[in-house]
């Protein structure tokens, strides 16, 4: 019998994870904690473990065959599994976690060491051996043993790690770049549930971008249902950066909403320091929560848009904090302006989502 393992993130609780799980899939016919893992029983479970590792919180999910634990049969059943998955010339490592209290006699490096032997031996022929480290190996037989069962996990799949979306409260961000995408995202492994975000557009190019960036994001955080902001933005004025421009006055505008933490896309590596200090001040003297969960980071940035599957170029400008303060009244009359205009969506997440997403601003404006 196939069960799913999930394996929390190092500061998720198991307890909390496994009730979020419940909650937000109704696949789950019955779940157990054993240790710090997690153990679920489906009737598909490959399409529940495609769910669970995209939840946040989640480290790895495993599908795992159930087996004995007694030391001889779980052995067996350990190299039989191996004997299917490892081809020639691979350097393959056993491990087995044995979660404390134990109900089992024997140790994680007597069968690890017992069964990584007998695979040696058997496999001989194909030049398969054994690596000295986890790191080192090609291929890693990971079983998790039980109070009554062990399980061999036959296909592992990492999840997004970070905390369970909401543990630590609601925050509100905008997403009208790749930025702002991924500070969200961010956000959201962080334990905050965007529930709302703003959607700003300059024309009807400008909201199909960002629409399907807003898709992007329900996606990957697993979201049925999605409150969008939708408002017309214009940069007021040309001669400064309108990039500058437009982060301010969107800015503006989530410092005026009702939620009390808001998400700012500001880093290093695109904003003038002067620029993200601006910003932070306004919201804390407004009496906001500001949280800026990728202000520090710069060549990660490519990382992270990779994964996601964005295509990500950032610009610096350089530019005195004067020049941006010539446009002060402007950029207060653009986010006044915004705000006027602003219409709420309350929309389903599904297949034609970014086409929902259009036809509702179309339908407002």
């Amino acid at each position: 019998m196939n069960i799913i393992i999930v394996f929390p993130s190092a500061f998720t609780d198991e307890q909390a994870l496994a009730k979020a799980m419940q909650k937000l899939y109704n696949g789950i016919e019955d779940i157990d904690i054993e240790g710090n893992f997690i153990l679920c029983e489906a009737d598909n479970v490959v399409d529940l473990a495609s769910e669970l590792s995209r939840m946040f919180g989640v480290e790895r999910v495993a599908i795992a065959k159930k087996v004995s634990s007694n030391f001889s049969e779980l052995s067996a059943s350990i190299v039989e599994a191996g004997s299917r998955i490892i081809i020639p010339g691979d350097r393959f490592y056993v491990k087995v976690i044995i979660p404390t209290p134990a109900n089992v006699s024997y140790r994680s490096r007597d069968i690890e060491f017992a069964c990584a032997g007998t695979l040696a031996a058997k496999l001989a022929s194909m030049d398969a051996l054994p690596a000295k480290t986890e790191a080192e190996a090609r291929r890693v037989i990971l079983t998790v043993v039980g109070k009554k069962f062990a399980y061999i996990c036959v296909k592992i799949m990492r999840g997004p790690g970070g905390l369970i979306a909401g543990s630590k409260g609601i925050a509100m961000g905008s997403i009208h770049n790749c930025l702002s995408l991924i500070s969200c995202l961010m956000t959201a492994k962080a334990g905050f549930d965007c529930t709302s975000i703003v959607l700003p557009y300059a024309d009807d190019s400008d909201l199909e971008i960002n629409a399907k960036l807003a898709e992007l994001f329900a996606i990957r955080t697993g979201r049925k249902r999605q409150t969008i902001y939708a408002t017309p933005v214009k940069v007021p004025a040309k001669g400064c950066p309108s990039s500058l421009l437009k982060e301010k006055i969107i800015s503006k505008i989530l410092i005026q909403c009702q939620n009390k933490i808001i998400t700012f896309p500001l880093t290093t590596a695109a904003h003038p320091i002067w620029f993200i200090e601006s910003i932070i001040q306004d919201a804390v003297f407004a009496g906001k929560v500001p949280i800026a969960p990728i202000i520090s980071l710069s060549s990660e940035l490519g990382y992270y848009a990779k994964e996601v599957g964005i295509d990500l170029r950032i610009l610096a400008p350089n530019i005195a904090e004067g020049k941006l303060l010539k446009y002060s009244n402007a950029i207060e009359s653009e986010a006044r302006s915004a705000i006027k205009h602003m219409k709420k969506l309350e929309l389903k997440v599904g297949p034609n989502y970014l086409h929902d997403i259009m036809d509702s601003v179309e339908r407002f404006s």
